[in-house]
This record gives C-alpha cells, sequence and structure tokens, in this order.
C-alpha cells in the first residue's frame, strides 16, 4: 500500500509539473502574442485567422459572438449566434438561423448591426458592424441546407413553431415528423468596419479598422 500510495504521489506531482508547464507556456504566448503583432497588416492577418478558426473549433470563444440588431420598436435586442463563415476574401461573416425569428424580421426592417467578440485567451474584444443580409431561398440557402440537413442542427430549422413561441404545455409540441419543409435562413454579415481592443498588463491598445485603413485610438 505505501508503495501504490508512494507512486501515486510521485504520478501527480508529474502531471501537475505537465499542467504548470502548460500554463506557463500559454502565458509565455500571451506576452509573444503582444510582443511580434505590432503592424496593423500583422493585426489585421491574425483577426481574420482567429474568426476563421473559431468557425471550426468549437472551444474558440469567437464562435459564440453576440449580435445586436435594431428592434422592431427601436429598441436594441442582443443574442449570442454562432459563427458559421469568415471569408476575408469577401469581407463577410456567416450566420444561420430560422428565417421565423425576430431578428429576421428586424433585419428586414434595419440591416444595420453589429457583432460582438470576446477572448480571455487573446484579451481581445473585436466590435464589428455589419449591414446583414437575409437569406431565406435561393442558392446559397439551397447549398448550405444540403449539408445542414444531414446534421442533428436540422432539427433546429424544421420545429413546427417559430423561436419565442409560448408553450401551452410543458414541451409537448416536439415535432417527431419527417417533413422536408425547413425554415433555414443564412445572414450574411457585410463588414464595414472594426474595433479592435487588445487589454495587456504591458498596456492596452485599441484600433478602428474600414477596408484597408487603421487607426490608432485611445483605449
Amino acid at each position: 500500500m505505501y508503495l501504490y500510495l508512494h507512486a501515486l504521489i510521485k504520478t501527480h506531482g508529474y502531471f501537475e509539473t505537465l499542467v504548470n508547464s502548460d500554463l506557463a507556456l500559454f502565458n509565455r504566448l500571451d506576452v509573444s502574442m503582444e510582443n511580434y503583432l505590432q503592424t496593423p497588416f500583422e493585426i489585421r492577418s491574425q483577426i481574420w485567422k482567429e474568426l476563421t478558426r473559431s468557425v471550426n473549433d468549437k472551444h474558440h470563444a469567437w464562435r459564440t459572438p453576440v449580435l445586436s440588431t435594431v428592434a422592431l420598436d427601436e429598441g436594441v435586442n442582443s443574442r449570442t449566434v454562432v459563427l458559421r463563415g469568415a471569408h476575408e476574401s469577401e469581407n463577410h461573416l456567416l450566420i444561420y438561423t430560422d428565417a421565423r425569428s425576430a431578428k429576421v424580421s428586424e433585419l428586414e426592417k434595419n440591416s444595420q448591426a453589429f457583432i460582438v467578440f470576446w477572448s480571455p485567451r487573446l484579451h481581445w474584444q473585436l466590435r464589428v458592424k455589419v449591414n446583414i443580409s437575409t437569406h431565406t431561398t435561393g442558392p446559397l440557402v439551397d447549398q448550405l441546407w444540403a449539408k445542414v440537413s444531414q446534421s442533428a442542427a436540422a432539427s433546429d430549422y424544421i420545429s413546427p413553431s417559430a423561436p419565442g413561441t409560448q408553450l401551452v404545455a410543458d414541451f409537448e409540441s416536439v415535432n417527431t415528423d419527417n417533413s422536408t419543409e425547413h425554415h433555414f435562413a443564412v445572414l450574411v454579415a457585410q463588414i464595414h468596419e472594426m474595433d479592435w481592443l487588445e487589454l495587456s498588463r504591458n498596456g492596452h491598445r485599441r484600433a478602428k479598422i474600414i477596408g484597408n485603413s487603421w487607426d490608432w485610438l485611445t483605449p
């Protein structure tokens, strides 16, 4: 028993050393990020790398940003969405939604919106001013639905009830039919402006990016 406990303690110490080593590595990576990302070109390039990475990395904080739209009563509605596409060449982002959702009605009335990203790992906030076009039919929707329809997420878009519909009983309206009718919609967010903020113990940095122009701002 003594030998077993001794081996367990040694093993625990080994793994604790590994964890501490990894944390130290991440800290060095954060510092090195601040050191080598100096020019607007480098920072803009890294922003798009992070956006692109977040589309496929479920653990990336930027995968679930906050989308804010102008409500129908002229107030503001904000909600968490999932980033589904990031295309630097077209300068736009993609988001999937239910065509019956409030955000679609709001965007059809006023297409201006903000998408806000925050990453604890990078210590970066990215506020993106966008103009969003809604697509409920057409080649883009057909192409993307062909993929989504083969996944578990398909059920999100074939529910008989629109998002936000009040339930009359305890979750009794679960859809069990095999209907091929869907309410899948794609939001194409054309980027007009990015406001990038980096929080750092070595000094915060902030910049406004419009197209290829770059302006440093007071954080």
